[in-house]
């Protein structure tokens, strides 16, 4: 499934669900406006200062079928996060590598996120479009997912941490980063990636016009976000 076919199905879920203020909301993202993310890259050549979360020690597990069967359960979510869900579970249909799971001491699935190899980077192109910029020493970080159950511990910075470890030791030789985008207010998000090792490196800004998407890259640091303002700066 293609980014437009997915962002078809979402929205043709959001009207049957009766909400019509967030397909006129989407209707007018594509219309005009502009977004903004922080791009963060971890180098694997580098040690990073691990993580702490009050959920205590994960591990990394490959996505499967018997995981994705578990992970992708929406039963019991609110809407917002069924819909959420629901895109993640687009791109393992839709056949995307390097996907894992932290799961907890007792075995249960909290985190998801993929670390895309580059011989996917057609597949990248032609769901995403030119959102992500990366060669055959990258891989590209997407899809993160906290469960609802284990929000609020801390999670995300541990998460991701443990799954970009697992996936520093599956990736091919000649592999030496991981890059990852965050909403440029979303302080969850932008900080718990930072704290799993990502340093700051470039804004992604992307416009739409009647329809048309136009995405620039721009050089940039921690400082140039206000997002990070206040935090203890470990790398």
């Amino acid at each position: 499934m293609s980014r437009a076919a997915d962002r078809l199905s979402l929205t043709a879920q959001q009207l049957r669900a009766g909400e019509f203020s967030a397909v006129g909301a989407d209707v007018g993202h594509w219309v005009n406006s502009q977004s903004e993310s922080i791009g963060l890259r971890r180098d694997f050549t580098r040690s990073y200062p691990v993580p702490t979360s009050s959920l205590g020690r994960l591990t990394a597990a490959p996505l499967d079928d018997e995981l994705a069967a578990r992970v992708f359960d929406r039963r019991g979510l609110e809407p917002r996060d069924q819909q959420l869900l629901e895109r993640r579970h687009a791109l393992w249909q839709a056949g995307f590598d390097g996907g894992y799971v932290a799961l907890t001491s007792d075995g249960e699935p909290a985190y998801l996120s993929w670390f895309i190899p580059h011989y996917q980077a057609d597949k990248v192109r032609d769901y995403w479009g030119p959102l992500f910029r990366f060669g055959p020493d990258t891989l590209i970080g997407e899809g993160a997912w906290v469960s609802p159950k284990f929000r609020g511990f801390g999670l995300m910075a541990m998460g991701h941490y443990v799954l970009t470890e697992a996936a520093k030791a599956d990736a091919a030789p000649g592999v030496r980063y991981v890059t990852a985008y965050a909403e440029s207010k979303n302080r969850g998000a932008s900080h718990g990636t930072y704290r799993a090792g990502y340093e700051v490196f470039t804004r992604r800004i992307e416009t739409w016009r009647l329809g048309k998407r136009f995405v620039r890259f721009e050089p940039a640091s921690i400082g140039d976000f206000p997002v990070f303002d206040g935090i203890v700066q470990t790398h």
